[in-house]
């Protein structure tokens, strides 16, 4: 990420602009899908928690806590997204 003052608008719901299953997948690889994004948002909770000193006071630029929390949204997103195809039998979403 580069190191720049720039003001960062944050759109939520950001998802569903770019969200379009594979003709192939099936619901084990929407749970296979699911796991790497709840991993991968667990890394980024605990990188954003990183970004305050004992908790309270921000010790980064906002703009990068800002990003964190616009990466876990739309891995959330994702997810909603997944899951009523990992839990399908047709994997129709």
């Amino acid at each position: 990420m580069p190191n720049s003052n720039q003001n960062i608008t944050v759109s939520l719901n950001c998802a569903s602009q770019f969200f379009v299953p594979h003709k192939d997948a099936d619901a084990h690889h929407a749970q296979d899908v699911i796991h790497q994004l709840v991993e991968s948002t667990k890394n980024l909770a605990t990188a954003t928690f990183n970004c305050f000193d004992e908790g309270a006071e921000l010790a980064v630029r906002d703009d990068i806590v800002a990003n964190l929390l616009h990466d876990i949204q739309t891995r959330l997103e994702l997810i909603e997204k997944l899951l009523p195809m990992a839990f399908s039998d047709g994997g129709e979403v």
